[in-house]
């Protein structure tokens, strides 16, 4: 019976490891997602301070 628990283990450890790297798997998307929006609102930005004043004449 104990060796069916031991062999139990390193199933459930592969099982949450895996988990693991799923979560930070995911975590980096996001991270990723939310760097591209910051430089996409930044890209905006420069471009707004830019265009200022044209127009006006």
């Amino acid at each position: 019976m104990s060796m069916t628990v031991m062999s139990a283990l390193p199933a459930t450890t592969a099982m949450s490891a895996m988990a693991v790297s799923a979560l930070t798997s995911e975590q980096l998307w996001l991270l990723g997602g939310m760097a591209l929006a910051l430089v996409g609102a930044g890209v905006v930005a420069v471009a707004a301070v830019h265009g200022r004043g044209r127009g006006r004449g």
